[in-house]
């Protein structure tokens, strides 16, 4: 078996979490009162000095591996009691390891799963000069997480998105308050056939201009919605893949309530009435989200026959 290198290289990034000698604790692990203070520091202490052995471990399968596992998942519940775990990042890898009867296959969705966990507790943790290093590696973990596991949702790569470039150059704005939607961003289509395409797909038609999200500082909100639009296409003549669209826009006022809640960069909102969750990424003054198939039209002819499109939706804080 391959070494095993930590659930697995990020588990050394995991220690920037705690702190040494005098160093105050960081604010997500630090306790209510001085005896917590020293007991979350002994565990702190203990949880590095385990990580540090188990990261060692040589790959050969026996007895060793189990009792430096043992003494790994020790330290880790050693750290939820006395320093709190708010993220579950630490249960997490704790539920990963199991019983320790069995070494950790690097390349399963378990571990890949418990890797990104330990790199987003990294970069919630992280001071302002180290959140570009702790942000890409996450970004790594993320994306790693998707070739071993995929991403059928798509919340994985919105959270990547919702990273950015891992520069925090431009503050995100608050999310209290309203955002307008602004794009719908696809590949180029022409959809008023004037002749030019437009990845906005906004840009090509009348519909859908006040169409906002309004969060309130309660963790509620309202979806409202303006207007309607339905797609119909015929394909035009000589040609069997290009498409002369014709757009309905229909007048409508609609209202939605939705709860939402808010980690980092990405916004998770609960659609009240069918529970439905999607996660949405704030990037400065954006607010966007990946659509499956958010565009779609129909054969004016035959309506079996559709053209469809992924589309991120953006919206503008106002």
């Amino acid at each position: 078996m391959k070494k095993l290198a930590l659930p697995f290289l990020m588990l050394f990034l995991s220690m920037s979490l705690f702190t040494c000698d005098n160093e105050p604790l960081e604010s997500s692990l630090q306790p209510q009162g001085q005896t917590e203070n020293l007991d979350c520091l002994a565990a702190t202490q203990s949880y590095i000095t385990a990580v540090t052995a188990f990261a060692d471990w040589d790959g050969n399968v026996g007895t060793e591996y189990t009792v430096l596992c043992n003494a790994y998942a020790s330290s880790l519940q050693g750290i939820i009691d006395n320093c709190g775990d708010p993220s579950g990042s630490f249960q997490a890898i704790l539920t990963t390891l199991g019983d320790c009867s069995e070494p950790l296959d690097p390349d399963t969705c378990e571990t890949a799963i418990a890797n990104s966990a330990i790199a987003e507790a990294n970069l919630n943790n992280a001071t302002s000069d180290m959140y570009a290093q702790f942000c890409n590696a996450y970004v790594l973990a993320l994306q790693e997480q998707i070739v071993i596991c995929g991403d059928a949702d798509g919340s994985i790569q919105v959270t990547i998105d919702g990273l950015g470039d891992c520069s925090e150059t431009v503050p995100n704005a608050d999310i209290v308050g309203t955002w307008l939607l602004t794009a719908w961003n696809g590949d180029a289509i022409d959809l008023n056939n004037d002749g030019d395409e437009n990845i906005n797909f906004l840009d090509e038609m009348d519909c859908y201009t006040n169409e906002t999200l309004v969060f309130n500082s309660d963790n509620t909100g309202t979806a409202m919605s303006t207007s309607y639009a339905t797609f119909t296409f015929e394909i035009e003549a000589g040609t069997t893949n290009s498409y002369i669209y014709t757009i309905e826009c229909e007048d409508e006022i609609e209202n939605s309530n939705f709860t939402w809640t808010q980690n980092g960069n990405i916004v998770s909102i609960t659609d009240t009435a069918t529970s439905d969750v999607s996660d949405w990424a704030i990037n400065g003054n954006d607010l966007s989200t990946d659509i499956p198939s958010g565009f779609i039209a129909f054969d004016s002819d035959d309506f079996t026959v559709v053209v469809t499109q992924d589309l991120t939706f953006v919206y503008e804080k106002q």
